[in-house]
């Protein structure tokens, strides 16, 4: 990301507030957020798995969106570590904080935090963790460097995102959509967020090592994205949740609407298994450490 086009960032904050801080996609979110948890538990366990949590830590989690994975790391590391869960707004994370006092946990608090300008001193947190959050930051090296900013020496970064465009979870979906447009949206800018850019390989690496971390690593994995409501009924929440692809919905006519929701359930039956769907969703960890 270029640093002299402040005018091109500040247009990528707005597009990502406005997509994911809106009344529209909070009620989505909320509305879902049992299921969807359940369909991406993988990413979250290989959250848990990468961070080498253990009690007593202090960890930071950007993005937390309704407590994934928030929530589960501030079980790994009670009774006396500490879990500060952040995001842009609070519309989602006002659920996260119902979730929490439900389940009993008291070492968890909840800020409003851009992953730009995080709040914190510098060598605050023994954890970073960002799941699905990453590949939206704005201005991506300024993020990381934040990131690395609250590290402890010696502290752990952990990022999951999403792989490669090419695998069902679009192909099934929004890749139909995109047929059925009639203005097909324009390439994602080069230097831009973008749902995807992580699939290209290294390029999480690469950046991740730019922040000054040092033994980075990225894998890619396939977990599996178990849903066990109805075809009918993962169509309908997708319509709702995915906030990038709604100005891609909102083009299409009646018509258009139903020839593109007949073609996806045709497809997505073919990951219909026994009594639920389960689609292979390629994820990437990109992992390091403060030195």
């Amino acid at each position: 990301m270029s640093a002299t086009d402040p005018a091109k960032i500040q247009k990528f904050r707005e597009n990502l507030r406005q997509e994911w801080t809106g009344d529209r996609t909070v009620a989505a979110w909320r509305k879902w957020h049992s299921q969807i948890a359940a369909f991406t538990r993988g990413a979250t366990e290989a959250i848990l798995e990468s961070a080498h949590l253990r009690p007593g830590m202090r960890v930071l989690d950007l993005a937390s969106g309704v407590g994934d994975p928030a929530l589960s790391i501030a079980s790994k590391v009670a009774p006396t570590g500490r879990v500060t869960a952040t995001d842009l707004g609070p519309g989602m994370m006002s659920l996260a904080e119902e979730l929490a006092r439900k389940k009993g946990l008291t070492n968890i608090e909840f800020r409003e935090a851009s992953a730009e300008s995080l709040p914190f001193p510098d060598a605050s947190y023994d954890v970073l963790t960002c799941r699905f959050g990453v590949m939206f930051f704005p201005d991506l090296p300024k993020a990381l460097r934040e990131c690395f900013r609250v590290l402890k020496p010696g502290g752990r970064s952990v990022f999951v995102a999403w792989g490669k465009k090419e695998q069902p979870f679009f192909t099934t979906t929004a890749g139909i959509v995109l047929r059925h447009v009639p203005v097909p949206p324009p390439p994602p800018d080069p230097d831009g967020p973008s749902l995807f850019m992580f699939g290209e390989r290294d390029r999480l690496r690469r950046a991740l090592e730019a922040s000054g971390l040092s033994n980075v690593q990225e894998e890619h994995r396939l977990i599996p994205g178990r849903w066990a409501c109805s075809i009918e009924e993962y169509w309908e929440q997708f319509t709702e949740v995915a906030a990038p692809f709604r100005p891609l919905l909102d083009q299409l006519t009646p018509e258009k609407m139903a020839q593109a929701k007949s073609e996806i359930l045709v497809g997505l039956e073919k990951f219909w298994i026994g009594k639920e769907l389960n689609l292979p969703l390629e994820i990437v960890i990109g992992s390091g450490s403060r030195p």
